[in-house]
Order: C-alpha cells, then sequence, then structure tokens
C-alpha cells in the first residue's frame, strides 16, 4: 500500500544540481529538489526532496519533506515528513505524520503531537543547544546512577511520607 504523503522526486519545479553548494537561508514557494550541498536554513511552502545525492546541514521547515541523502539539522513538516531507504538523517522530527523506512539512519527525536516547532535555529546555535541539553542529560543521568543520590531520594521519600 502506498503512503499518500510519499511524493515522487520526478514531480518538481526546481532543481539544485549536485554541484551547487549554497550557505545561507534558502526560501521558495514551490516543488523543490535538491542534489546539492546547502549549509543553513530552509523555509519552503511546499514539497521539498533532498535527493539521493543532497546533503544539508540545515534546519528545513515546509509542507511534505521526503529524504532521499543525507541531513544535520531539525525537519519540520506541516503535513507529512518521509525518510527513505538511503536516507541518513541526524536532527528532530516535527510533523503529524513520519515515515521511517527500513534501511534509512536516523538519530534524533520525533514529535507528532501537532505543536508548534521551536524556532528555528541556526546549525551553529543549534550544536550549542544540543551540547547544553546533552550536559543537562549526563547530569539527570548521573543523579540516576548514583547510589549516594538514590538513598538521598529514599530518605526525602520517607521524611515526606511520614509527614503526611
Amino acid at each position: 500500500m502506498s503512503n499518500p504523503y510519499d511524493k515522487p522526486t520526478a514531480i518538481t519545479s526546481s532543481v539544485l544540481g549536485p554541484t551547487l553548494k549554497f550557505k545561507g537561508e534558502l526560501t521558495a514557494n514551490e516543488d523543490l529538489l535538491i542534489e546539492g550541498q546547502i549549509e543553513g536554513s530552509i523555509k519552503h511552502t511546499s514539497n521539498l526532496t533532498i535527493g539521493k545525492e543532497g546533503k544539508l546541514k540545515a534546519n528545513v521547515v515546509a509542507e511534505h519533506i521526503s529524504i532521499e541523502g543525507s541531513v544535520d539539522g531539525d525537519l519540520s513538516g506541516s503535513k507529512a515528513v518521509v525518510v527513505k531507504e538511503t536516507a541518513d538523517v541526524k536532527g528532530n522530527i516535527y510533523s503529524p505524520v513520519v515515515t521511517l523506512r527500513e534501511g534509512s539512519t536516523f538519530n534524533g527525536s520525533i514529535d507528532m503531537t501537532g505543536k508548534e516547532r521551536p524556532d528555528v535555529v541556526e546549525p551553529e546555535d543549534s550544536k550549542a543547544a544540543n551540547d547544553a541539553s546533552s550536559t543537562r542529560k549526563t547530569v539527570v543521568a548521573e543523579n540516576v546512577d548514583s547510589s549516594d543520590n538514590k538513598s538521598k531520594r529514599d530518605k526525602k521519600r520517607s521524611a515526606s511520607a511520614g509527614a503526611t
């Protein structure tokens, strides 16, 4: 059964070829196929396909996003995001419909709640934010794994249970 959000790559209005290298903010209002290298951010109001040769280091906002190449950045699809067999995605996905095909590589989180995605952050700022959240995660993990903190938590629970 085919996915209605799985847009074929043959139906495109514009193509950014494999020899193209672009740095900055890219905006478009027509179907777009990217086979080149993009660094920065993409704000798009239609169907966006990152082809097999496409390499993005960018945060992407579009209606439908289909990935066949590699993306290092967050993806926000207002309708759907499809990560195909040949894709390599490192970043978070925000979309009401998400498809991860068998064979694809994905490292990040998926939010399908329909809530607004946080503002698009440039990749450098995103890296700093990821480093900060990794530090937070590490601290939390250390607290959970520490037997001293575990016994302190148990004492606090006992104290609060006795107070009630």
